[in-house]
């Protein structure tokens, strides 16, 4: 197993199994020219699944990798009041339809990244996060929530933790089988 399959399965194990939406990792950047090709194997196999791997921003030390779900990303994104707020905060969003919705949304997040050198809260609804802890995030400046995981929960924390336990067993589920030998576009049913 290579390093970018191991940060692969670490952090977006739920991604590549179906059970959220996308995920978010860095690798260093001077790891960068080492997996390249690896990276360009995966984003073209992969996408063959709805699934795709995109280079999001770079920092003077890491590059970000965003990996997710076409499908699931387009339909978060179309739920009437997510979109509405993102227009209201100049996502360029509000004609575009199927696959350019969501590249559109994702090159306009890219851009705020890069103006602003942090990620912005809005990322939530990227990265599948419930919209309504993502909306109370925004309105307490993070504070006042009930549990933190792999984001700070405002809601339902028993579904909270059932979507947390979801992702572990995602990850330890990919990484047992892979170990075990299972190349992991096999694990994925991908060749």
């Amino acid at each position: 197993m290579s390093y970018f399959e191991a940060e692969l399965i670490q952090y977006a194990a739920p991604t590549l199994f179906g059970c959220k939406q996308a995920n978010l990792f860095s690798i260093p950047l001077a790891k960068l020219p080492k997996y390249r090709e690896e990276i360009a194997s995966y984003q073209k196999t992969l996408s063959r699944r709805g699934i795709r791997v995109v280079y999001l921003y770079s920092c003077q030390k890491r590059v970000f990798i965003l990996v997710y779900r076409e499908k699931a990303m387009h339909r978060a994104l179309c739920i009437s009041y997510v979109r509405s707020y993102l227009c209201s905060i100049g996502y360029p969003i509000s004609t575009c339809r199927g696959k350019a919705l969501v590249r559109a949304a994702i090159a306009h997040l890219r851009k705020r990244i890069q103006a602003y050198h942090e990620f912005p809260h809005e990322i939530g609804f990227f990265l599948g996060y419930p919209a309504a802890d993502v909306f109370a995030f925004i309105r307490e400046k993070g504070q006042n929530y009930k549990r933190v995981g792999y984001w700070k929960v405002y809601g339902d924390e028993e579904k909270a933790l059932r979507i947390f336990q979801c992702y572990e067993d995602c990850r330890e589920k990919m990484f047992q089988q892979v170990a075990a030998g299972t190349p992991l576009l096999s694990v994925l049913g991908v060749s």
